[in-house]
């Protein structure tokens, strides 16, 4: 009997691999923790950059079907009003430039619509309320141990475990997660049920401040809001103190605008995700082990594509694998020296952005101008090595880029 790939982790990225690597015909198994593979029910964003990794996939129809297309991206000064950047999302100028229309879709529906593609493949069997714990190899397998105690062998192993992963903890004991001093609150409202103010944006909005932001966009055609809430912990406050916190958030919204201050009325609160990020590292692969996705190169919100760098590496590997069968190894080397460069880069752009997003004082003061004073065709080409790598890449080489982006933030 053929020995399965162990991908280690339901998410998009884990799920998008099965998927991948099932319609090659190769046989998987796929391990999730949780007693049901179900994500994080809130709206994600996917760049111009993904949608044909899901076309390649099949789905790429299905997404978008399922998917509201926002008109810009539009970044806000929190206390001024001011508008800072708008990146229109939609014209002749954005079609002619880029592969694929940029899109909000619910995750829950993106995982859905891969779930399904891969329940219909026989070869890829899922696995529930299976907790990796470890793994080890030989010449020509790779094992993972499990909390019950079992030990499943594969051929080949994909760890797909997210920010916090357990295998990449055992190939990198001396690595750790940089938590950021950030939390964000997420909240879903009908849109019926959203301020006025919130239900005139047809785009993906973000107000920035010192030590916060608010970003909201529309999904499932307009009849829900999804809203992300990111704010700078003070270190003097004490996790458990829900009044000092109520009261420190209040504090922001008492200076900020009135849009700003519709936003957090209508924030979940009570619930906190700790941000945090990993440096670039290289040597994803050992031997018959790779990282992919989070694992791999986790990084901040800024620029929006945690979800789609997953993508892209199902999809990246899913071919590599393809072209070298029976040497998972070859391939998993060739997928880290294809794959680094690219993500490393969101990881450390997103942090230089994540200042940006969260100045005060003369900072923001200067930032504000350097972002007035940039074109719609300036902002384009920044974005260009992101939304469509291929053009970006047979630029001609005398093309000067802006060193970072605006926008996108979860």
């Amino acid at each position: 009997m053929t020995r399965p790939v162990l991908i280690v982790g339901g998410g998009l990225g884990g799920v998008a691999t099965a998927l991948g690597l099932g319609q090659q015909g190769r046989s998987v198994r796929l391990l999730e923790q949780s007693a049901e593979i179900a994500p994080i029910g809130y709206g994600v964003q996917i760049g111009p950059n993904v949608l044909p990794v899901l076309q390649r996939l099949g789905v790429g129809d299905e997404v978008r079907r399922a998917s509201y297309l926002p008109d810009d991206l539009l970044l806000l000064d929190a206390y001024t009003g001011e508008n800072l950047v708008r990146v229109p999302l939609k014209g002749e100028a954005f079609e002619r430039r880029y592969p694929a229309p940029y899109i909000a879709i619910h995750r829950v529906d993106l995982h859905e619509i891969l779930l399904k593609a891969v329940r219909q493949l026989p070869n890829v069997d899922l696995n529930q309320a299976t907790t990796v714990s470890g793994y080890s190899q030989t010449a020509d397998a790779a094992q993972v141990q499990t909390e019950r105690g079992e030990t499943i062998e594969g051929c080949a192993l994909v760890a797909a475990d997210g920010l916090r992963s357990r295998l990449r903890a055992q190939m990198h004991p001396d690595d750790a997660s940089r938590d950021t001093g950030y939390v964000a609150h997420r909240t879903i409202v009908p849109m019926s049920e959203a301020p006025e103010s919130l239900q005139r944006r047809a785009g993906v909005t973000m107000w920035t401040g010192d030590g916060f932001h608010v970003i909201y966009y529309p999904l499932r055609e307009r009849t829900e809001m999804n809203i992300v809430a990111v704010f700078r912990v003070p270190p003097d406050l004490e996790p458990t103190d829900n009044h000092g916190y109520r009261n420190y958030i209040d504090a922001i919204a008492t200076n900020a605008q009135p849009e700003v201050r519709d936003v957090i009325s209508v924030v979940n609160l009570e619930r906190r995700w700790a941000i945090a990020d990993r440096n670039p590292l290289r040597r994803w692969a050992d031997g018959r082990v790779t990282l992919l996705g989070d694992s791999a190169h986790a990084t901040l919100q800024s620029l929006a594509q945690g979800a789609g760098m997953a993508l892209e590496d199902a999809s990246e590997l899913t071919a590599l694998m393809a072209k070298h069968p029976e040497d998972p190894e070859r391939a998993f080397a060739a997928f880290e020296r294809l794959r680094f460069v690219r993500t490393a880069r969101v990881q450390l752009e997103s942090r230089a952005l994540w200042h940006t997003y969260h100045c005060g004082g003369v900072d923001a003061e200067v930032r504000t101008q350097q972002l007035q004073e940039r074109t719609t065709e300036d902002l384009y080409r920044c974005f260009d090595w992101l939304w469509n790598p291929a053009a970006a890449r047979a630029a001609l080489p005398g093309e000067q880029q802006p060193r970072t982006c605006e926008g996108g933030a979860e």
